[in-house]
């Protein structure tokens, strides 16, 4: 029964798709690195529908290591929902509003055993610029500049970890060493 629900879902989307010829995968990628070892790299792999030529949504997953010093690190993970509007176009460039919000977690590895393995989990919307560029009518590149975003931020409490509930709020320009942070994504996403 599962197997013929999930083949009538793939054929629906399919048609829906053929016809339509409106949705894109993708995906993007940030590497930060620096000399104390405090590096950190993401991949975000995403699925969505252009609802119009102002308007897209999706899902995204994220997926990253961030090692914070020589003997811990965390592994992060988290899904999420966007939409982005088109807020300009020059040629084949867009500059393009990405609202997003979603659920993260993060699980810490370390040589201490009271916190290895721990798990913090948080909510987290925000909002940031992004720039894309159509190769062709099939493949688009795009950069997203969180750097210049706001965002908010719920952490739910771990006391193991000395985490209480608490809320963090960010905006503002941050122009330092921009090719070198995480919150540079580029990407691509194939068309439909």
């Amino acid at each position: 029964m599962k197997k013929i629900l999930l083949t009538s879902l793939l054929a629906v989307f399919a048609v829906s798709g053929a016809q339509a010829a409106n949705y894109f995968v993708g995906g993007s990628a940030s590497l930060s690195l620096d000399d104390t070892h405090k590096n950190t790299i993401e991949v975000s792999p995403e699925i969505g529908w252009y609802y119009n030529e102002n308007w897209d949504f999706g899902l995204n997953m994220d997926l990253g290591y961030a090692r914070s010093d020589a003997d811990n690190g965390l592994w992060g993970y988290g899904i999420g929902g966007f939409a982005r509007y088109k807020v300009a176009q020059f040629g084949d460039f867009k500059l393009l509003l990405k609202g997003s919000v979603g659920a993260a977690f993060a699980t810490v590895t370390s040589n201490v055993d009271a916190i290895d393995g721990e798990t913090t989990a948080a909510l987290a919307a925000s909002i940031a610029p992004m720039v894309t560029y159509d190769v062709s009518e099939s493949l688009t590149l795009y950069a997203n500049l969180n750097f210049l975003g706001v965002s908010a931020s719920y952490m739910f409490e771990n006391d193991t970890l000395g985490i209480g509930n608490d809320w963090a709020f960010n905006a503002g320009v941050d122009s330092s060493n921009v090719f070198n942070t995480g919150d540079f994504k580029v990407g691509f996403l194939y068309n439909f």
